[in-house]
């Protein structure tokens, strides 16, 4: 029975992770390559203005969403989609400063955006995972 939980959550963390970050990023290279560009794009320069605080905002609400629906008393549900919705909020920040700093000309330093939103990100899937397992194993506990 482990093993199957284990390979559940590699295939959950597969169907966020997959779309989320690599799919992107395998397409610009491909794109790149079959246009002969010489600029090689890796994933800081992929997402150097902060998108992935909007990808963090969509993996926190599904998280919160699924919270919602679990069987765990109101207070509990209550905090964890607390706990959730400021870490996303945070990640979504750092996309909003950025843009807005380009748009009023004002001066926006790629390395601290690309440090902030992948440090933010990696808070939201840690908090997401460790809410999803808590789920997983309340259901397996009611159900058995």
């Amino acid at each position: 029975m482990t093993n199957w939980y284990l390979i559940r959550w590699l295939v959950w963390m597969a169907v966020f992770l997959g779309p989320v970050l690599f799919l992107p990023w395998v397409i610009s290279r491909a794109w790149m390559h079959q246009h002969g560009a010489l600029i090689q794009a890796g994933p800081r320069s992929f997402f150097a203005h902060g998108e992935l605080g909007l990808l963090s905002v969509i993996l926190a609400s599904s998280v919160i969403w699924n919270l919602f629906q679990s069987e765990f008393t109101p207070h509990t549900t209550s905090l964890g989609a607390i706990v959730l919705a400021l870490a996303g909020i945070m990640a979504l920040c750092v996309w909003v400063e950025c843009y807005c700093r380009q748009i009023g000309q004002e001066r926006c330093d790629p390395e601290r955006v690309w440090r902030d939103s992948r440090s933010l990100s990696i808070c939201v899937f840690s908090v997401a995972t460790v809410v999803q397992i808590l789920l997983d194993r309340l259901q397996r506990v009611v159900t058995s």
